[in-house]
């Protein structure tokens, strides 16, 4: 049987409590006139039958029609001040709250016009967020729930963030011309921007970025890693590019002017070899070339070299579910295994 309360209010907060509902134990029938008591860093959301019926900052209010109009409607009009009504009540706290994060695996963040086109990223650090809009956040993060604690709320939001910081990290590093190096000296100033871009999407699920302090680095085997995924075309030169990395960041690795002296250095090296393979071929004109090894993973273009039709024939067929793809960032990333699948039918 429902209890009819004439006091709302949350109960003690446990440490990384964000939600609690009342009254816990169930449904409650609240009276007209009872005190609402919402207190700092607290905001109160009635809600009955799924819809919101009004949401309380902090202090003491008296629940009347006047407060919770849409009552009026529900209950109708010919009811006195002393007849309770049934709602619940979700107590959002609206404190600054501190998240760690941290990649569980590499992210690929892509700079197309720097070699060698894309970096394996794996970084951690802190967040700092709070609840902005109630009921968009209860409904965004499913958290009308008795309890809802920091770990439960993380859940949610750390693959959601892997996702976020991996395509805006692409769109950074192409838009500002970022390297490797870069992206391994990922600085204060790099995070501001990060919090900017991100904002938009918090703001879908009724919260605010308040800082963003994520360390950045490069994955220890980051280029064999986005070589495996169709970025650079040989070992050679994912060797060369680990010399020109290593030229960059013996200069301190911050500004593009010591990545660029690096490259510089990698693009001689790579004109070499190219001049040395030329010198052999032409000494041994009558040895065939080798085939080029196919990549396991292949972009659009290499896919459709790979079996002989056009781009916009690929991209067509995993638009249309024929080819299992994987989007990262802008840009599709195909399995040779699932080319050799799409074509056996």
């Amino acid at each position: 049987m429902a209890r009819i309360f004439d006091r709302v209010n949350a109960e003690p907060w446990l440490r990384d409590e964000i939600v609690q509902k009342f009254p816990k134990g169930g449904l409650g029938d609240i009276r007209w006139g009872s005190q609402c008591i919402v207190n700092p860093g607290e905001t109160a959301v009635f809600v009955r039958s799924g819809e919101p019926l009004g949401t309380f900052e902090p202090g003491t209010h008296t629940l009347t029609t006047a407060n919770l109009p849409v009552l009026t409607t529900i209950l109708g009009k010919a009811f006195d001040d002393k007849t309770p009504f049934t709602a619940d009540v979700y107590f959002v706290k609206t404190t600054d709250m501190t998240y760690k994060w941290g990649t569980t695996g590499p992210i690929v963040v892509e700079h197309l016009n720097r070699p060698p086109g894309a970096s394996a990223i794996i970084g951690n650090g802190t967040y700092v967020a709070k609840v902005k809009e109630p009921w968009r956040f209860l409904t965004a993060m499913d958290a009308f729930r008795t309890s809802v604690r920091l770990p439960e709320l993380k859940l949610r939001l750390d693959p959601m963030l892997a996702v976020l910081i991996q395509d805006k990290l692409s769109e950074l590093a192409i838009a500002k011309n970022l390297g490797p190096a870069q992206l391994q000296s990922f600085s204060q100033d790099l995070n501001d921007l990060l919090t900017g871009m991100l904002q938009t999407d918090f703001d879908a699920m009724g919260m605010v970025l308040v800082d963003f302090n994520i360390r950045m680095g490069l994955h220890p085997e980051s280029l064999e890693v986005v070589t495996r995924m169709g970025y650079g075309t040989s070992y050679t030169q994912m060797k060369g590019m680990d010399v020109g990395m290593a030229a960059a960041e013996s200069g301190g690795g911050g500004n593009l002017g010591e990545l660029g002296i690096g490259m510089m250095g990698l693009t001689a090296m790579q004109q070499q070899q190219q001049q040395q393979q030329q010198q052999q071929q032409s000494a041994q004109p009558q040895q065939a070339a080798s085939p080029q090894e196919t990549p396991d993973v292949m972009t659009p273009a290499q896919a459709a070299e790979y079996i002989q039709v056009s781009e916009s024939d690929i991209i067509t067929a995993i638009e249309e579910g024929g080819l299992k793809a994987r989007k990262i960032g802008k840009v599709y990333r195909i399995s040779k295994a699932s080319l050799e699948e799409y074509l056996a039918g």
